[in-house]
């Protein structure tokens, strides 16, 4: 028979906490090592449309939308650019992890399975839209057929 007693002198707890961050330290370099892609990514899928625009903040505080002429598309002003404004820090957090300039252009793009992003080419980093709302995809899709 199995004496409980004996089981818990060989067992240390101490033990527990040591073994959880090695456990961890391995999981974490494995993951590096095999390189895994997350299982959400979306494959490839040709880009149907596209337009260079700028995402700025102007002096007044109001976000703008503009066009490759610095003509204005869509302003918002302060207080109701919580979507625009919410996408320029993304980007400008990106580039400003990878030393970028924060005045190049973003690529608007219309893909051929009907998803909309901004594409950064200089961080390489894309912007799906669609997690955004309805109501502000109309609003870049009216960008693309300008």
């Amino acid at each position: 028979m199995y004496n409980a007693l004996a089981v818990m002198k060989l067992f240390k707890p101490q033990w527990l906490v040591p073994f959880a961050m090695v456990a961890s330290i391995v999981i974490v370099i494995g993951f590096q090592t095999l390189n895994f892609e997350p299982l959400n990514t979306p494959a490839d899928t040709p880009i149907i449309s596209s337009k260079l625009i700028y995402i700025v903040k102007s002096d007044e505080l109001s976000t703008q939308i503009l066009d490759e002429n610095s003509t204005i598309l869509v302003e918002y002003p302060k207080g109701k650019e919580t979507f625009v404004s919410t996408l320029l820090t993304v980007i400008n957090r990106d580039r400003t992890k990878k030393n970028i300039d924060k005045a190049s252009p973003l690529v608007l793009q219309e893909k051929d399975d009907g998803r909309i992003g901004v594409f950064d080419p200089e961080s390489q980093e894309e912007i799906d839209l669609m997690g955004f709302g309805e109501d502000n995809i109309i609003i870049f899709r009216d960008i693309l057929g300008r």
